[in-house]
């Protein structure tokens, strides 16, 4: 079961048991306080009783469970699953209260309308449900974002394909109409030569299909793509030789983007094949190749996003008082905010505002130009020794990092986690080439491995691109571990810290 199985698996599990609890609920209700009173049964007797339900409810939904997409059942096949789940439920608990002798057995009435209570809410929980998870869910920060390369005599089926996953918030439509060459150019400044291997032909002047902007229609969508928070890319094109496609696949992986490629071959093999254990991925019908940089566990993600939870929970309880003990010199020496707000481009260009104690006088972006020639990064970071923009308070918080408790609000939100990459300004991110995008593939960090090799020592951005890159090769959860204790280390000793 994939992650978004896995998802969907738990959803189903948790509201259809809240909808038998409250069956049972409402039943005992009515025949307690409305038709009769029910005898006065011991607690170890509701105790057993309800034990008997959650086991019965277990057993039939673990071997009973639908693992067709909830989006893909019609109307039929839900009212078929949701009935035939109830009655197997409700048959084995009746089977296995009986064989324990529980006595709340003769209240067999209750039984009976607990179990057509359970049918009456399964029908809407189910209904809105469905429209929650294909709904809402897509829109949610959870969702993959993804772009679709493809032509314009197919795009509405694929499109409407892909859009069935709700797990997918398709960003953008890039239409490739165009006749494939031989021939190619040299490449243009950041290694891409998309633009050489396609010849135009034709411009659709389409706008939207399925209600999803088309981004391009001239094939320069490389750009878009370097820019726009993109986590996966589709590409289904027609082409008749590997080497075609192999450098957009190539600098779509250098970017940290996932990639899926229509291997056009596959279709014939697939629809004439035998056998139907054939271990290939299909989206909207086409069979697909995935390439990407890495590939992590989903319980291991799991482990790191709780952990982020439970840390940055306890880090925001302890920054507020800091932050009131710090606010009366910071803002005596320098009126202004006592929070900086600045936005940063996240996890494959996603933008959020990263939160600061300010360290700096209010005006200090405005006299970033002023000092360029003081940059010691060589490269798309700006870092200066004895910065005059930074207040004396300023000089101590950054000491001892105290400027960046606020950012446990922002691995709290979903921003940003405890370990992870630098995020880098709008500024830098726009003079990015494809290969340093791929930096941005992870969730950024509060600490990471520039922050804690000597941060202050390292002056070459692409030495900092490197750092990231190994981070984001090397992951695990180990590997967190041993940069958060590095980090208390450096924290402590003040090592690399400006």
């Amino acid at each position: 079961m994939n992650k978004r199985g896995k998802v969907q698996f738990w959803l189903e599990f948790f509201s259809d048991l809240l909808c038998l609890v409250l069956a049972n609920a409402i039943s005992y209700v009515i025949f307690h306080f409305v038709i009769y009173r029910i005898g006065g049964y011991s607690g170890n007797d509701w105790l057993r009783y309800f034990m008997s339900l959650l086991f019965s409810f277990i057993v039939v939904y673990s071997g009973f469970y639908s693992n067709l997409d909830i989006k893909q059942r019609n109307r039929s096949l839900e009212l078929m699953s949701l009935f035939r789940n109830a009655t197997l439920t409700y048959l084995m608990f009746s089977a296995v209260i009986l064989l324990l002798k529980n006595p709340i057995v003769d209240s067999r009435y209750m039984l009976l309308s607990g179990y057509l209570v359970y049918i009456v809410l399964l029908v809407p929980e189910r209904y809105f449900l469905k429209r929650w998870i294909t709904g809402f869910f897509t829109k949610s920060r959870t969702a993959s974002l993804v772009g679709i390369i493809t032509t314009s005599d197919i795009a509405e089926d694929f499109v409407r394909g892909i859009k069935d996953d709700w797990s997918l918030n398709i960003s953008g439509i890039m239409l490739a109409d165009k006749e494939y060459s031989t021939a190619k150019a040299p490449a243009f400044q950041t290694g891409s030569s998309f633009d050489s291997v396609l010849e135009p032909r034709n411009k659709t002047g389409i706008k939207s299909i399925c209600d999803i902007p088309v981004v391009s229609t001239d094939g320069n969508y490389m750009d878009w793509i370097r820019s726009a928070p993109l986590d996966e890319v589709f590409i289904n094109l027609d082409y008749s030789d590997s080497s075609e496609v192999q450098e957009i696949v190539e600098e779509l992986e250098d970017m940290g983007i996932t990639v899926h490629l229509h291997i056009p071959v596959l279709s014939e093999m697939l629809s004439e094949s035998k056998f139907d254990n054939i271990n290939c991925k299909v989206y909207a019908g086409y069979p697909m190749a995935t390439f990407a940089a890495a590939t992590y566990s989903t319980g291991a993600l799991a482990i790191k996003r709780v952990t982020d939870i439970v840390v940055s929970v306890i880090g925001c309880i302890v920054t507020l008082p800091v932050m009131a003990i710090v606010s009366i010199p910071l803002k005596k020496e320098s009126p202004g905010p006592l929070i900086f707000k600045q936005q940063r481009v996240g996890k494959n260009g996603r933008i959020f505002n990263i939160y600061k104690i300010r360290s700096m006088y209010v005006d200090a972006e405005e006299h970033k130009n002023e000092l360029e020639n003081g940059n010691k990064m060589d490269g798309l970071m700006f870092k200066m020794e004895d910065d005059p923009r930074i207040t004396k308070v300023g000089k101590f918080i950054r000491k001892y990092s105290i400027d960046e408790l606020p950012q446990f609000f922002n691995v709290l939100r979903g921003d940003m986690s405890l370990v992870g990459t630098r995020p880098p300004t709008i500024d830098e991110f726009e003079q990015y080439e494809s290969r340093h995008k791929r930096r941005l593939s992870m969730r950024p960090g509060i600490s990471g491995m520039w922050q804690t090799s000597g941060r202050s020592e390292i002056t070459d951005f692409e030495e900092v691109v490197k750092l990231d890159c190994q981070y984001i090769d090397e992951w695990s959860i180990g590997l967190d571990i041993k940069i958060l204790l590095k980090t208390v280390y450096v924290v402590l000793t003040h090592k690399g810290a400006e």
